[in-house]
């Protein structure tokens, strides 16, 4: 009966928090900012136009009512909406819900919009540049750092073989040899031109390999179309995965597989100025809800160890 009570207490406690807190217009628009995607505060502050110490006694406020949450990415500290998945409380996911749905009419939208993509824009040009300048020597900085053999035997194990399978960030394409002992076709799809064109040198010719230079959160593939997909060392580099993985649902078949390999969570900065990180790597947990909200059930999750400080995260989901 007391643990009831306080349960009610404490629900009725964020109901009224969270109805306090969207009664400011900048708490308002972060909630927008924040609906497409995850941003740092100095992120946040550049597209506000405001001063840190105003952006963050906002954010706070913001957490404290349950409307957003919070990560730490070594030296920075991320904001995020929560999903259903990982959050007790519904009223704040409900209530940030209903506010987003009359976003035509939310204040300074059009003008948030624009530097919210002018962030995203600056992540995926960073990004874009790094990979073509490293285009020639990308397997070899791999094998130096995040040993793709200890890996590939995994990924390979764990997929069907099948008619086609789609290699996510495929890079020059070290894989697709491999993945070709699986599936009658492969698709290889990468942000760098540079990349693409390197993997073009090998598989331009061969009949049963296609090559695609194109963002990933938008691919030009059919829905329902790929029997696998393949997300090697990839979600890292990738400024806001849920919307990736919602699209790989879109393009997998129902039942079809999905095999996920990436850093677990590590503190090491330097891996965002020599590889264009954007994640330090990822915890279980966070890829579990993610995976459940564009429509996956994980089949397993495992770790291997290298000889590095990195433990790489393996994930195996199916389609549901």
């Amino acid at each position: 009966m007391v643990t009831e009570t306080l349960l009610t207490n404490r629900k009725s406690s964020f109901l009224l928090a969270a109805t306090k807190a969207i009664s400011d217009e900048t708490r308002i628009r972060i909630l927008h900012i924040l609906s497409f995607g995850a941003f740092s505060v100095n992120e946040i502050v550049e597209i506000l136009g405001m001063g840190q110490s105003r952006i963050s006694r906002h954010l706070k406020i913001l957490i404290e009512a349950g409307l957003i949450g919070s990560r730490r990415e070594g030296s920075l500290v991320y904001s995020f909406l929560p999903d259903e998945e990982s959050n007790t409380l519904k009223f704040p996911i409900e209530l940030t819900k209903l506010l987003l749905s009359y976003k035509e009419d939310l204040p300074s939208r059009e003008k948030d919009q624009k530097m919210v993509h002018q962030i995203l824009e600056a992540r995926e040009k960073k990004s874009k540049s790094f990979f073509d300048g490293v285009a020639e020597s990308w397997e070899k900085l791999q094998e130096e750092t995040l040993h793709p053999k200890l890996y590939r035997s995994w990924i390979l194990q764990e997929l069907p073989l099948c008619e086609n399978i789609l290699d996510l960030g495929c890079g020059p394409g070290g894989l697709i040899p491999f993945l070709l002992n699986k599936a009658k076709h492969v698709t290889g799809v990468d942000n760098s031109s540079r990349m693409i064109e390197n993997a073009s040198i090998h598989f331009a010719k061969n009949p049963s390999v296609s090559l695609i230079q194109t963002p990933m959160e938008h691919l030009p593939l059919s829905s329902n179309s790929c029997d696998a997909v393949v997300a090697s060392m990839v979600m890292h580099h990738i400024s806001h995965p849920p919307t990736v993985l919602e699209e790989i649902a879109r393009v997998l078949k129902p039942g079809g597989v999905l095999c996920i390999v990436d850093l677990e969570k590590h503190n090491a900065e330097y891996m965002r100025d020599n590889f264009a990180d954007l994640w330090l790597g990822f915890e279980t947990e966070l890829f579990e809800s993610w995976l459940s909200n564009a429509g996956f059930k994980v089949e397993s999750i495992g770790e291997i160890q290298t000889e590095s400080s990195f433990k790489i995260l393996t994930i195996k989901a199916t389609k549901e």
